[in-house]
């Protein structure tokens, strides 16, 4: 789909936020630490080996640790200078992994190619329910017929909604767009971020073709209890 202007300015926000040199130390940093116990519950849900999309990758921390695992692993990320982090880590750990560099929510894969679609903290960079709903639609389109999507979303209460509209909103040039949502922010007036709830992150996903079978919070597996842990199948 064609993106509107505003939609196309959030979404190059988000890139280039990412492209940050503090953002780059960041995810760098977190490459040695592999999966949090929550992700690792989910992962545990995937099949033995197959063919994973990483969408939203950075800098190839769970890609790496996927392909280190067996599978053969492609991620994509809006980020130039992540996945060159990805690009060096993965040859220094001699592990085959393709990285692509991916604006919009348009995947440039085939239908039906992928067993796994995983989506880490990538829903709430997408700007509008519109995007993100086809963002979901291009994950069920690329995953073979009762293939594995798993995603995680941190969520914030009821009450703290109102707290994304703070000073920082207030002086970005973006915060007269007529596309903005409730929950929708500038953290530190950079990038774009919007903040579910869990009701709204649950109607988001009831809305697709995917079917959920996991939709929990993370204090189980030694998590705060604000992100939530979604595996659903195709």
């Amino acid at each position: 789909m064609t993106l509107s202007y505003e939609q196309k300015y959030l979404m190059d926000t988000v890139r280039a936020w990412f492209d940050e040199a503090e953002q780059i130390t960041h995810y760098a940093g977190e490459l040695k630490s592999g999966p949090t116990p929550a992700e690792l519950f989910l992962l545990g849900q995937l099949p033995r080996d197959g063919q994973i999309l990483d969408v939203g990758c950075g800098a190839g921390r769970i890609a790496i640790y996927l392909a280190e695992k067996g599978y053969q692993v492609i991620g994509t990320d809006v980020s130039e200078q992540l996945l060159n982090v990805a690009k060096e880590h993965s040859m220094q750990n001699n592990q085959p992994i393709k990285f692509i560099q991916n604006e919009g929510v348009q995947l440039p894969f085939k239908d039906a190619e992928f067993d796994v679609v995983i989506g880490f903290k990538v829903l709430c960079y997408i700007p509008t329910r519109e995007l993100r709903a086809e963002a979901l639609r291009e994950y069920s389109r690329v995953l073979k017929p009762g293939g594995t999507c798993i995603l995680t979303q941190y969520i914030v209460p009821e009450e703290a909604m109102e707290d994304a509209r703070d000073e920082y909103f207030e002086a970005n040039p973006a915060a007269s767009f007529d596309i903005l949502e409730e929950g929708d922010n500038f953290p530190l007036g950079k990038g774009y971020v919007h903040w579910f709830t869990e009701p709204s992150l649950q109607s988001e996903l009831a809305g697709t073709s995917l079917t959920i079978e996991i939709f929990e919070d993370d204090s189980k597996h030694g998590g705060a209890g604000y992100l939530y842990l979604i595996k659903m199948k195709n």
